[in-house]
């Protein structure tokens, strides 16, 4: 007779919906990745102004006819709903009303210190899995900001896929989102 496995509980996004309507939450950050209810650490002070600067510099450089959002769910497939901490999608807020959250964006930014190595291992291949094109990852604790473009699939990858073009980009340097091509933003403006 075969041993049965060990194995993490999975929850649907309706599932992780009733915990939360329940109260099972309740003063808790936790966001769904892959069926997995994850507890996210505190936010320290420098991760929320860091946070608030990127929201305000990106509202800055997008302006009408985009929503830049902050800390708010996006829904993605194989029950993820991760809540990066500025998210950029097309349309105003207005648009999304009774549609349900995002189902992907032009640009995503997690803003990182404690959470860098679950960033790079858990949320880079996630974002990429749902072709979003443009993921910025603002690494507090080697003060500098590393780039992730060009989704592609990579049979390799726990989720079947990565970022194709990498990069770091440090104070000194400028970036320019793939969604505003024009736009340039200097790299010192959204590190403390």
């Amino acid at each position: 007779m075969p041993v049965p496995e060990v194995k993490p509980r999975r929850w649907t996004r309706d599932e992780y919906y009733q915990l939360a309507e329940q109260g099972y939450f309740q003063d808790q950050r936790v966001e769904l990745i892959d069926g997995e209810i994850i507890e996210m650490p505190a936010q320290k002070d420098v991760h929320a102004v860091i946070v608030s600067v990127a929201h305000k510099v990106l509202d800055r450089v997008f302006g009408d006819g985009y929503w830049v959002r902050m800390q708010l769910p996006l829904t993605l497939p194989n029950d993820s709903e991760p809540e990066p901490d500025v998210s950029v999608v097309p349309g105003s807020a207005r648009d999304y009303l009774g549609k349900g959250h995002p189902t992907g964006a032009l640009l995503v930014v997690e803003v990182s210190d404690t959470t860098l190595r679950f960033d790079r291992r858990r949320k880079a291949p996630l974002y990429a899995s749902a072709m979003i094109q443009d993921y910025w990852l603002i690494n507090l604790i080697d003060m500098q900001i590393e780039v992730h473009r060009k989704p592609v699939a990579d049979a390799m990858q726990p989720r079947g896929f990565r970022y194709e073009e990498s990069f770091i980009l440090k104070t000194g340097q400028s970036i320019s989102p793939l969604a505003k091509p024009s736009a340039s933003i200097a790299i010192g403006d959204l590190l403390p």
